[in-house]
């Protein structure tokens, strides 16, 4: 899984197990969010939501959650891209962001710890003009999260 979709293409076609694919998710989700403690990249940042995309387990969310708890922002990562990966506003498909993934999961604390921490990072975003529409649109958004 070196390089994202293409690379999960390529094992998927060889009908490994599943068991072994999510093995290697978390192996590799594991590895991205080490890159991003120490070097927050918006490369790894993007690798490790495309893990959680395809391989949602709990074990996956804890480890996002906890790094995302742990993160230190900067221009690479900011509190608007990750605001955004968690409502999954980049896809026009519906329940495709890691909240709603954490609500699919049925663990309550996993799934009332991130609703939390969205809501305290919406709230202190820096909003320019250009993007309060779209902070808007987050907490609109997040009002349908229970």
């Amino acid at each position: 899984m070196a390089r994202g979709e293409d690379r999960y293409e390529e094992f998927r076609g060889m009908h490994i197990p599943k068991e072994k694919l999510e093995e290697w998710a978390t192996e590799y989700l594991k590895g991205c969010i080490d890159k991003i403690s120490v070097k927050e990249t918006r490369d790894n940042f993007s690798s490790a939501n495309l893990v959680i995309g395809e391989h949602h387990t709990r074990e996956n969310l804890n480890v996002f959650i906890d790094m995302l708890q742990n993160l230190k922002f900067d221009n690479e990562v900011t509190p608007y891209a990750v605001c955004y990966s968690i409502l999954g506003m980049r896809n026009l498909k519906v329940n495709c962001g890691i909240l709603d993934y954490a609500k699919e999961s049925k663990d309550e604390e996993l799934y009332r710890s991130l609703l939390e921490f969205t809501r305290v990072l919406i709230e202190k975003i820096q909003i320019d003009d250009e993007k309060k529409q779209i902070i808007d649109e987050m907490k609109e958004l997040l009002s349908y999260y229970k």
